[in-house]
């Protein structure tokens, strides 16, 4: 796919990730990628990047065809900004409810299901002795539900992340991990999935077709247990 993809001549302005990837220069020795660098970074895109926004992007729909109201506040304010790519990067900031409707989707169905970290050293955790080499597992779907970090942690309710809400604890939510191995992508992915939502509900209201339930289950990432059918109605 690389070698395929290579045989189209590069643009400038660059017409996508791959271009980038290949224009890239070490900042001190001014070396660019490999062939093997530059195909563990595509598949670190394809894998890392690619199923956890469709799975933010799926649970998102999801959530605006149960909360109806709320859809249609998200409809209201993506037809009200120019959406168009020219104007992507400045539009961001002018949808506070589709943007808070992402995070919260990422608190109620995180992608990543847990985190996993090796103790660089002996530690104590919550009393109990941790020594070095040992793996520490956290799992973001109980932190964003619990009782004493969050007000009715199983309620869908946006107004959490809008501009004025109260601050939300760096720690008791953590969509993309935390500290110096946070997700590199996590603000490119945030605003990809922003837009791509004020682009999808501004042209369509989504309905669920059948039975509403759909239940998550925690592979590696927090996938649906079935492929629910939505309905596209154009606006």
């Amino acid at each position: 796919m690389i070698a395929e993809r290579a045989r189209v001549p590069a643009q400038d302005p660059p017409r996508d990730l791959f271009d980038v990837l290949v224009a890239a220069r070490n900042p001190e020795t001014g070396a660019g990628f490999s062939r093997e660098q530059l195909r563990d970074q595509i598949a670190t895109l394809t894998v890392a990047g690619h199923e956890t926004t469709a799975l933010t992007m799926f649970w998102s729909c999801y959530l605006l065809c149960l909360a109806p109201e709320v859809q249609e506040l998200v409809a209201a304010e993506a037809r009200s900004v120019d959406l168009s790519p020219e104007a992507a990067a400045r539009a961001v900031d002018r949808l506070p409810l589709t943007k808070a409707v992402v995070q919260e989707s990422l608190r109620l169905y995180p992608p990543a299901f847990t985190i996993v970290r090796m103790a660089k050293g002996d530690d104590e955790l919550a009393g109990h002795a941790v020594p070095a080499g040992s793996l520490v597992v956290m799992a973001p779907w109980i932190l964003h539900r619990h009782r004493k970090r969050w007000a009715h942690p199983e309620r869908f309710d946006p107004t959490r992340f809008v501009p004025g809400a109260p601050p939300v604890d760096r720690f008791a939510y953590l969509p993309f991990g935390i500290g110096p191995r946070i997700c590199i992508g996590a603000q490119f992915a945030l605003m990809e999935a922003t837009l791509v939502m004020a682009r999808l509900i501004a042209a369509f209201r989504l309905e669920l077709v059948g039975p509403s339930r759909v239940t998550p289950v925690a592979v590696v990432t927090t996938v649906p247990d079935r492929a629910p059918v939505f309905r596209l109605v154009p606006r």
